[in-house]
């Protein structure tokens, strides 16, 4: 049975119409203030409740003591209090008719702690008898610029249709900034860390469907429910370009995903295979998760995997056309109106070019038909070649190279080895280098 047969409702977690947020601090350089200060940043149009319960207000905004307390209705509330209080949240969150709580909150299963663990579980238990679901914990939450949500103020606010999903907050941030650099403008970005109930595979799922969403793009340590995550990254990568970049494929890299969000990794070769058998492009680190993040955003969609390959020299077309294929794509031979139109432009090259095609060939080589290169004492243009003896306008006499004795200005300092300089001492006997000269 189909983990999601119709599209998860998550349209109030990233779009909000107001936002508690539990735990808001008067300290500038806590998580309680930065969420709030983030929020007015980014200019959320709809009601921000600080809640504290020892403060007027927060960063300018009126304060409350309790979520009970906050007039109107609520839709999304974030958690910055410690683990132990995150039961009596969820209380009041199901009292208030609040759809998602997201924990910011940490110290739980992530830790190996098996009280933290157990905590966990009655949160998770609690929430979905109240009808209340979670994003996270151990997560930063949301930054959809759109929608007026960010967890730093300091995140770019221009609004583009790149989603992100990430299991870590830093690398969220990293991705953030370094795409925005690049020219990328992001949508909804969700870091999501334990993923105990909302997970990844539903937020894919959502993101299938999303509008506003062309590009997809995750970081991904381990999946609480392997099923669901195939089926939101298949039906995602059915519609649109889905970028995934699996961290934890070694052993170290295992274990430090365990203890960083309690994620069960996986071998790498399964991970592959699974990403490749959905239809999604699997990407090795965040160097490279950027770049294809970026070319399927900059780039429009393909029609078909037959491509043609257009370089520099020898050396790189090989290694393009082996990227290529390496990833799907099929280097055709050139069709039969292209190779006719360069016999028509290059009659000599015709028979020559191919797919990839070389552009190295086509510099200093005669095209048969095609112009010669201009040399030296041309009037129509500049060549560019060092200037040597030359017989006529289409070519160069190959240089010569004649031998002389040292000079007494030679002599004073004796040069250096070097290929147009080679010792002989069968010049009378005489311990001087000859000197080999081009002879112009």
């Amino acid at each position: 049975m189909s983990r999601f047969p119709t599209t998860p409702d998550l349209d109030r977690l990233f779009r909000p119409r107001s936002v508690a947020i539990a735990g808001a601090s008067t300290n500038v350089d806590s998580p309680g203030h930065d969420y709030v200060q983030a929020i007015k940043t980014m200019g959320f149009s709809g009601p921000i409740y600080p809640l504290n319960r020892s403060a007027d207000e927060v960063a300018g905004l009126k304060a409350y003591a309790a979520l009970t307390d906050a007039p109107g209705e609520v839709d999304l509330v974030i958690s910055c209090l410690p683990a132990g209080a995150v039961l009596d949240l969820v209380d009041q969150c199901g009292k208030k008719g609040v759809r998602f709580l997201h924990l910011f909150t940490g110290r739980f299963s992530e830790t190996g702690d098996d009280e933290a663990a157990d905590l966990e579980r009655q949160i998770a238990a609690s929430a979905a008898a109240k009808g209340v679901r979670i994003l996270g914990p151990n997560g930063m939450g949301l930054y959809h610029p759109g929608g007026g949500l960010s967890f730093r103020p300091d995140l770019p606010q221009a609004a583009g249709t790149v989603a992100f999903l990430s299991q870590s907050g830093n690398n969220a941030v990293e991705v953030i900034t370094r795409g925005n650099a690049r020219g990328m403008k992001f949508g909804k970005v969700a870091n999501y860390g334990n993923g105990l109930d909302v997970t990844p595979g539903e937020m894919l799922r959502y993101l299938a469907d999303d509008t506003e969403t062309t590009v997809i793009g995750a970081y991904v340590e381990g999946v609480p429910d392997g099923r669901g995550f195939y089926e939101g990254l298949a039906a995602a990568a059915a519609k649109k370009p889905v970028i995934i970049h699996k961290a934890g494929r070694t052993q170290a890299g295992a274990r430090s995903a365990a203890s960083h969000t309690a994620a069960l990794a996986g071998t790498a070769e399964l991970w592959s295979t699974v990403l490749k058998q959905a239809g999604a492009h699997e990407a090795r680190n965040q160097e490279q998760l950027l770049d294809l993040m970026l070319g399927a955003d900059m780039l429009p969609s393909s029609g078909g995997r037959n491509i043609a390959i257009v370089g520099g020299g020898g050396g790189r077309s090989v290694q393009s056309a082996d990227a290529a294929e390496e990833n799907g794509f099929t280097v055709v031979p050139l069709p039969d109106d292209v190779w006719r139109r360069v016999r028509e432009k290059a009659s000599g090259l015709a028979d020559w070019v191919g797919n990839p095609v070389d552009q190295s060939i086509l510099a200093g080589s005669p095209g048969g038909d095609a112009p010669q290169p201009a040399c030296h004492g041309s009037p129509a243009r500049t060549c560019r070649t060092p200037r040597r003896r030359k017989t006529n306008c289409s070519g160069w006499k190959p240089l010569r190279w004649r031998r002389r004795r040292p000079s007494p200005s030679d002599r004073k300092q004796p040069p250096r080895p070097s290929p147009t300089m080679q010792t002989d001492r069968s010049l009378r006997g005489q311990d001087e280098p000859a000197i080999f000269e081009p002879d112009i």
